[in-house]
């Protein structure tokens, strides 16, 4: 059985490789092939391997400077949690490209959650994540705040 540890630098190595480094040959290796994204972007973009990889893929493009920094890594021998902040600038294809938005050049910094189950053999074959997008949205200049709402 793996053990929390193990977990803790299997996480570190996926954020940093893939997120960070921009790694998504390291992706495609440490999911499962019956991997299941349980939160994706968009309904479209479909729940299997293929669509977590072209979904780091799409992030890296809208934000090529992006950084994500662990806050909190919580891990179990079968279990990660990672409550992160994920900082860049909307320059590439830009976050607002769904919506026919061209990128607005403006920083971003939000929080995201992400808990992951760890197969026996160190892959990664469910995701669930919740991600900032109303405030980043917000901070772009894509989404208005909420009326009343203190600003981002």
């Amino acid at each position: 059985m793996r053990t929390a540890d193990q977990n803790r630098e299997l996480s570190r190595t996926f954020v940093e490789e893939v997120l960070n480094k921009r790694n998504l040959k390291h992706a495609e290796e440490m999911l499962t092939d019956d991997f299941v994204e349980h939160n994706p972007l968009t309904p479209e973009m479909g729940t299997d391997k293929a669509a977590a990889t072209a979904t780091f893929q799409a992030i890296l493009d809208a934000a090529p400077d992006m950084k994500v920094e662990i806050i909190d890594l919580i891990t179990t021998p079968d279990r990660i949690a990672i409550r992160a902040t994920y900082s860049g600038t909307d320059s590439g294809t830009g976050f607002g490209a769904p919506m026919g938005a061209p990128a607005t050049g403006k920083p971003f910094s939000v929080e995201g959650i992400d808990v992951a189950i760890v197969t026996e053999d160190g892959r990664f074959s469910e995701h669930y994540g919740l991600f900032d997008v109303p405030t980043m949205m917000q901070q772009l200049g894509l989404m208005p705040a909420p009326e009343g709402a203190p600003p981002v």
